[in-house]
This record gives C-alpha cells, sequence and structure tokens, in this order.
C-alpha cells in the first residue's frame, strides 16, 4: 500500500501547522467529494487551532449538496485576506478549477490535496499531496489527519465517509488495489458511529419527480455507436432541472457491450462533456477530456467546449473515442 498512498510531505504538513488562518477553496461546480473535503479540512484546522473560511463559488446544482451552500462564501473577506492566510485547495487539478473565488488569493502561499490523474502542478515544490489511484479526496484528507496526530471522531469521520462514498458510487468504483486500505478507513469511520445505510438513503432519497423524468426521457434518447460500445446522449439548454448525472450514467453504463457513455449537456453559450468508462475497457476518457481543456480521472472525466454546435461535438467526440478504443 505505500506505493498506493504514499505518505505526505512534511513540507506540506509543516505548512498547515504554521499556518495561523487558511482558506479553503474546493472547484466550481461542486460535487460531494470537493465539499465535504473542504469541510473536513476546515473541521481539521479549527481543532488544531486556526482560523478559517470556507469558499465556492457553485452553483449548488446536485440535491445531495444543496443544502451546504449557505456554509461556503463566493469570495475571501478582504479583512482575512490581510491575515495572509494558507490557501488550501482541494480535489482540483488546475488552477482554473477553483474559479472565481482563487483569483483574490492566488498571490498567497497554497497546497493542493488532490487525487485527479490529469493537471498541471501549481504550488511550489513539495506542497501539493495528489494521488491519482486514490477513489476520493477525503480518502488523502485522512491521511493528511493522520499525519497532524489529530484523532478521529464522529463529525470529522462522517464527512469523510460522505465524500468517499459520493466518488465511489457508493462503493462501486473501487478498485481492488486500493479496496482493502480504503474500507480499513471507512471501518474506522463507523467505528464512530456513521451509518452507511442512513446516508445512502439521505442522498438518494427525495429526489423531484421532474428531474427523475428528465433523467429517462435523456436514457431514452441516447443513442449507440462504434458498434455499441459508445453510448451518447444529450442534454438540452431548455431541460432546467439539478445535476442528472448519476441517474443517466448508472442507467446508461449497464448496456451490454458498452464501454464508454459521453454526456453532452447544453449550457447555452457551451458545452459541458462528461465521460464515464467501464472498469474493465481499455480507455482513459481523462486523457480525452485534458485534451478538451478538462480533466478527471482514468474513468471519469470531464470538460468544457466552447463555439461547436452539440452534433458537430459529438461526431468530434465520436471519432476522438473511436481511436482511443482501436
Amino acid at each position: 500500500m505505500a506505493n498506493i498512498f504514499p505518505p505526505c510531505d512534511n513540507r506540506l504538513i509543516e505548512a498547515i501547522k504554521k499556518a495561523e488562518a487558511a482558506i479553503i477553496i474546493a472547484h466550481r461546480n461542486p460535487d460531494g467529494d470537493a465539499l465535504y473535503s473542504s469541510l473536513a479540512i476546515d473541521y481539521i484546522l479549527r481543532k488544531l487551532g486556526k482560523e478559517t473560511e470556507l469558499l465556492n463559488e457553485g452553483p449548488f446544482l446536485r440535491d445531495d449538496i444543496k443544502a451546504l451552500e449557505p456554509v461556503f462564501k463566493k469570495e475571501a473577506d478582504k479583512s482575512f485576506i490581510e491575515k495572509n492566510p494558507l490557501v488550501i485547495i482541494a480535489d482540483c487539478s488546475t488552477p482554473d478549477r477553483p474559479g472565481t473565488p482563487f483569483k483574490a488569493v492566488e498571490h498567497l502561499s497554497r497546497i493542493v490535496i488532490d487525487h485527479h490523474s490529469s493537471g498541471v502542478p501549481f504550488t511550489e515544490d513539495g506542497m501539493s499531496y495528489i494521488v491519482p489511484s486514490s477513489p476520493s479526496t477525503t480518502i488523502l484528507v485522512d491521511i493528511v489527519r493522520e499525519s497532524l496526530s489529530l484523532p478521529l471522531d464522529r463529525t470529522l469521520a462522517e464527512y469523510l465517509y460522505r465524500g468517499f462514498a459520493t466518488d465511489t458510487g457508493f462503493y462501486h468504483f473501487l478498485s481492488a488495489e486500493v479496496a482493502p486500505e480504503c474500507l480499513r478507513r471507512v471501518a474506522a469511520f463507523t467505528a464512530e458511529g456513521v451509518s452507511p445505510y442512513e446516508i445512502y438513503d439521505e442522498m438518494h432519497d427525495g429526489r423531484r419527480l421532474d428531474d427523475i423524468r428528465n433523467t429517462a426521457s435523456i436514457v431514452m434518447n441516447a443513442e449507440s455507436h462504434l458498434g455499441g460500445r459508445l453510448i451518447t446522449c444529450y442534454q438540452p439548454a431548455s431541460m432546467k432541472s439539478a445535476r442528472l448525472s448519476d441517474g443517466v450514467y448508472a442507467s446508461l453504463l449497464e448496456a451490454a457491450g458498452v464501454k464508454a457513455v459521453v454526456f453532452i449537456k447544453d449550457k447555452g453559450e457551451e458545452l459541458e462533456i462528461g465521460f464515464r468508462s467501464k472498469n474493465k475497457a481499455n480507455l482513459d476518457v481523462g486523457k480525452i477530456a485534458s485534451e478538451l481543456g478538462g480533466g478527471g480521472h482514468m474513468k471519469a472525466a470531464g470538460a468544457t467546449v466552447k463555439g461547436m454546435a452539440p452534433d458537430e461535438a459529438k461526431t468530434m467526440l465520436i471519432e476522438r473515442i473511436r481511436k482511443a478504443l482501436s
């Protein structure tokens, strides 16, 4: 396991210890791992006696994270910036991902804790803890917690578990290589009183009927390509729903013979492209997303494309995946 989850660089740990104040930022358009990583880091720092501010540009589209929106500010207070806080960036592989909140603090010292496989380094040497093999950023935050000699408690364990559950699809995306260490940590979270059953129900119940219908509409209109190895689907700009990706991917990835699903979401002036590939598919969608200016993991990634009509983008994406699968 040493190669899968290497220890944090001591320079990063010392930077956290020395900081009297910190700003925590995760990527815009956040998911559960981004927000619960942020909350876990914030909780750890407050336990260590630090002053903190939590930032996120949003939007908070997913039903399971909507309630967290009031906890995060859109920008840092000027008076807080004057304290020369350490900036901690979670779940971001490129400097554009934190969005607008980062622009006002990018001159400050920073560290990055992340698990994305694509991206560019944007910290000083030793000030990043990036482990692409980790299934979630919260697992890496837990390793940072251990390096800071801070014990687990119920609140922290729940933050860490929620981020892990979100990014692994409640264990579905766990590989055999990382599962033993991750599940050891999950066992520690549940020992503090975290209930996987209750959290799963909370995060999956209560969806609006309109969102379920829209998910069904997207799935019904999905198209098969490359002999069934690729499925594309489309969400028109007129469909004003909460984030539908999870349900769409879950349904379409079950199709016989499929290797990848591409989800094109029309945002008006731009297209948001989501990629998912099957575990056994020899296809790195993170590489394709990176070539389009986005990023992500080998099996899950995304990019934003401007200046293309949806049909034009679909044709381009089909060709890129055809070449990648050849």
